[in-house]
């Protein structure tokens, strides 16, 4: 391949991935995926789609102008590459921000502005975060929602086989990357 033409692959790469994250966060921000009530299946749904697109623009592409260039393999990486990234950045700051506790006790500090205790944060994070924002209800819908937890006839709870198999995976990743167990198995 010329050096030109590897320029020109490679700027398609750039313009593709940069458009591909337009379309994706703007598919957040103006709720094109809102039916899907689980923020996180949301932003995977996003990211997904917003890759077939640029990569079937791609495959446009390569069929009308640069079929010796651009291969299927192009195409197929730059959708992996293109998911890959957005669903590590996705995971680390939108949904952190949308259920972190320490982003909520950092922000409660950030709009006090003054020396908080110990005590005072529990309370707050207690009051607000749980109780006034409903986070555990928001919690608990998720997991009837993903199927991993169920209602009983009788208005209790039970895990389902979907949720056995998730505490088994987060037991062996706890094992291998050496994970206090305490959240695992209470």
């Amino acid at each position: 391949m010329k050096f030109k033409d590897l320029l020109k692959l490679l700027a398609y790469y750039i313009v593709l991935f940069i458009a591909g994250s337009f379309i994706y966060v703007l598919s957040i921000r103006f709720g094109v995926f809102d039916r899907i009530p689980v923020f996180f299946y949301r932003g995977i749904v996003a990211i997904v789609v917003s890759g077939i697109i640029i990569s079937g623009v791609f495959l446009a592409v390569r069929r009308r102008k640069m079929k010796k260039i651009i291969t299927v393999r192009d195409v197929i990486l730059l959708f992996c590459l293109f998911c890959c990234v957005h669903v590590v950045i996705f995971t680390h700051l939108p949904v952190t921000a949308d259920r972190s506790v320490s982003v909520f006790m950092l922000g409660y500090m950030n709009e006090k502005e003054s020396e908080c205790t110990k005590d005072e944060l529990e309370e707050v994070f207690i009051d607000k975060y749980v109780i006034e924002y409903e986070a555990f209800d928001k919690r608990l819908f998720e997991q009837i929602y993903t199927g991993t937890i169920e209602e009983t006839s009788d208005g209790g709870y039970t895990l389902t086989d979907s949720g056995r198999r998730i505490i088994r995976i987060y037991d062996v990743v706890a094992d291998w990357f050496r994970i206090d167990k305490k959240l695992i198995s209470p």
